[in-house]
């Protein structure tokens, strides 16, 4: 490579001297320079030195002889680019072209078939390369030199076809790439979408358009056009999936909404944060509506760009929302539950009694369980307790209250509500008022009566305002009052 250029750059840097130190018009010298140039020209490059052996200034004559040597050097080293990577045939065609312009134009390059076809030819294949790497404007620059250098070949005319097909399509993608930019600066989703649609519409109208030319230039195949195509239809790819990926993303951000609505605290907090369980139960019926207006808008979306969103989008998010929601049903169960609890009223403790944790006060004719306790002070007016009670299904056992004073007692098998349903819904009070003795108010064969495992009962206000008793489990109530 760097023979080619050196010796391209003497035969050049000699020439322009020659034009300096040329001798006068009609002289015998000058005569027989003009004769070799004729010779050159007309016939071949060696011609030349019958003709320039003749001149009689030995300078002048060793100088113009040189160029024969030189020259045939020159085409040696070119002969040898066949040899020569892509990548370092800018080096030697480059400074050949560009310097040979600049020489005198009585001497052609031309002159030389072998010389011209070899560089036409390297030429070619570089502007091949340049239009595929992009550089469209080098690529022309190097067609027009290589045409004044070694005039016109079937391979420079493909390489002039490949610089017009690429810069149509460099020209159609360049005004698309405004409407691109403009898609990407739109604030409203609606109006971003609409310009993709229409840039995309675009594209392919100029996709054809392309295709027309590279199939009538008959250079579809070079390396130059079908980069510049591939990536052409590249950019129109790129751009339906960020279409695709923006209308993805809007679909996602309902996804995103829902988890937050399901993070949303509630607006209103009592005292020391304390919020209530019907504010609660409100909250969390209140998210669970808004969670669903939030996929009924997804659906919607949906429906106005069924090819975009799919369905493993819209699974991904009734998935999360059936997730959702029956966490949101678990937290109402909870609440329910505890919102049915606290109406239950006070606890007995233990809140689980039963023979299973028998009295040592009890006999073998009438087992006594170990009692629950309750006990209030200055009630100012009826009063509503609960436990729970362990009688095995098919045991004849008596669930007993005894108070310490003369208080009416009623027990009930559901929760009264703290005794707001108990004339509502004219609930039965289960004490056998026949078997009652003294203070103690008994619920004979209570487990076919109670219909779960829990008791209420009803403590009505008496002559003071204090009392206390205690719930007991009897095999038989009745035995142990004889």
């Amino acid at each position: 490579m760097k023979k080619c250029i050196g010796i391209v750059s003497a035969i050049l840097a000699v020439i322009l001297v020659s034009c300096a130190s040329a001798p006068d018009q009609g002289t015998a010298d000058q005569k027989a320079i003009m004769e070799g140039v004729k010779a050159w020209n007309s016939r071949e490059t060696a011609a030349a030195a019958t003709y320039w052996n003749m001149i009689r200034d030995e300078k002048l004559q060793k100088q113009y002889l040189n160029y024969i040597d030189l020259y045939k050097a020159g085409a040696e080293a070119l002969d040898s680019t066949d040899s020569i990577k892509a990548s370092n045939e800018r080096n030697c065609l480059q400074p050949a072209i560009r310097r040979s312009i600049t020489s005198p134009r009585s001497i052609r390059i031309e002159s030389s078939a072998d010389v011209c076809d070899k560089g036409a030819s390297l030429s070619a294949k570089r502007i091949d390369g340049l239009v595929a790497s992009g550089k469209t404007g080098a690529a022309k620059k190097m067609y027009d030199s290589a045409v004044k250098v070694y005039g016109t070949s079937d391979e420079l005319e493909s390489a002039k076809k490949e610089i017009d097909v690429v810069s149509i399509v460099n020209a159609r993608q360049a005004s698309l790439q405004d409407l691109t930019e403009k898609a990407r600066s739109e604030t409203s989703f609606d109006a971003k979408i609409a310009v993709y649609d229409s840039a995309l519409e675009t594209y392919a109208k100029a996709e054809k358009e392309i295709d027309s030319a590279v199939a009538s230039s008959g250079v579809g195949k070079t390396a130059g056009v079908s980069v510049n195509v591939r990536n052409f239809k590249k950019a129109r790819q790129d751009i339906s999936i960020e279409r695709a990926s923006t209308i993805r993303e809007r679909a996602y951000a309902y996804k995103t909404q829902i988890d937050e609505e399901f993070a949303r605290t509630p607006d209103t907090k009592g005292e020391n944060g304390k919020v209530s369980l019907e504010e609660i139960l409100a909250h969390y019926q209140s998210v669970q509506k808004n969670i669903e207006a939030t996929y009924q808008d997804l659906l919607g979306f949906a429906a106005k760009y069924p090819n975009d969103i799919g369905q493993d989008i819209l699974d991904d998010i009734n998935a999360q929302k059936k997730e959702l929601e029956a966490k949101i049903a678990q937290v109402n169960a909870e609440m329910r539950t505890a919102q049915e609890i606290a109406s239950r009223g006070k606890v007995v403790f233990p809140l689980m009694i039963g023979l299973f944790n028998p009295d040592p006060r009890s006999t073998a004719e009438s087992k006594r369980g170990r009692p629950a306790k309750f006990s209030a002070k200055n009630v100012k007016g009826d009063e509503y307790w609960w436990g729970m009670v362990s009688i095995p299904r098919g045991t004849l056992n008596d669930l007993v209250i005894t108070l310490k004073d003369n208080r009416t007692v009623r027990v009930f098998a559901e929760n009264t509500k703290s005794g707001k349903l108990i004339e509502k819904n004219n609930m039965k009070d289960l004490v056998n008022r026949s078997a009652k003795v003294g203070n103690s108010w008994p619920v004979l064969n209570a487990g076919s009566q109670l219909t779960t495992n829990k008791y209420f009962f009803e403590i009505q206000k008496g002559k003071t305002n204090d009392y206390e008793g205690e719930v007991v489990v009897y095999s038989s109530f009745i035995v142990r009052m004889r």
